[in-house]
């Protein structure tokens, strides 16, 4: 009996340790928002970030490439790899993720 708890507890822990976590996001309340567009170039599910060439951002940032995190599941759904979408950027003073998406 013994031998067999020893046995099922390393099976539990590799178990436990291969289970997809999903990503956590906690960002807060967006402080500003800003109309995005751009094309989307590689995506990673495991994180749930869309790497985006974007056009300029008014008001927030020149046109270039970058990681955007997506909280929402259904949102990062809707992305395919070399799509063209529109979303809303929002951002606080330490984290900005996009919402809103759309696919042109």
């Amino acid at each position: 009996m013994t031998r067999r708890i020893w046995l099922a507890i390393p099976a539990a822990l590799l178990a436990a340790c291969t289970q997809k976590k999903q990503p956590e996001f906690e960002y807060g309340e967006p402080k500003k928002r800003y109309p995005i567009r751009g094309v989307v170039l590689r995506l990673r599910p495991d994180a749930r970030i869309a790497v985006i060439q974007h056009e300029k951002i008014e008001g927030w940032m020149e046109a270039m490439t970058m990681d955007f995190p997506v909280p929402d599941a259904a949102e990062f759904a809707k992305l395919k790899e070399k799509s063209t979408i529109r979303a809303t950027v929002c951002v606080n003073d330490l984290f900005y993720w996009i919402t809103a998406i759309t696919v042109e």
